[in-house]
């Protein structure tokens, strides 16, 4: 991480922008979004696995789908992009 954005502190920067930077200098474009046809699968605004939330299947489909929405929720929320708003 000692190359990264993260890596020195910037007082007038907003963490969310140093956030974003720290990913894109890692190739991860966001916003992220969950992959809903391999589920606990994250992916970056291009496509491209970012991670995977339990690998070795040992949680329910429904308890996986919570936790990788609540970690894209996250990160994306911490880099500016909020969530979408449905009706109904």
């Amino acid at each position: 991480m000692a190359t990264s954005a993260l890596a020195t502190p910037h007082a007038t920067v907003a963490a969310s922008t140093l956030f974003s930077a720290a990913l894109g200098h890692l190739n991860i474009r966001l916003p992220l979004r969950h992959d809903e046809t391999h589920c606990g699968t994250l992916v970056d605004a291009d496509g491209n696995m970012v991670c995977v939330v339990d690998i070795h299947g040992e949680r329910p489909d429904a308890e996986v789908r919570d936790i990788a929405e609540l970690l894209m929720l996250a990160i994306n929320v911490h880099a500016g992009f909020m969530p979408e708003v449905t009706n109904g």
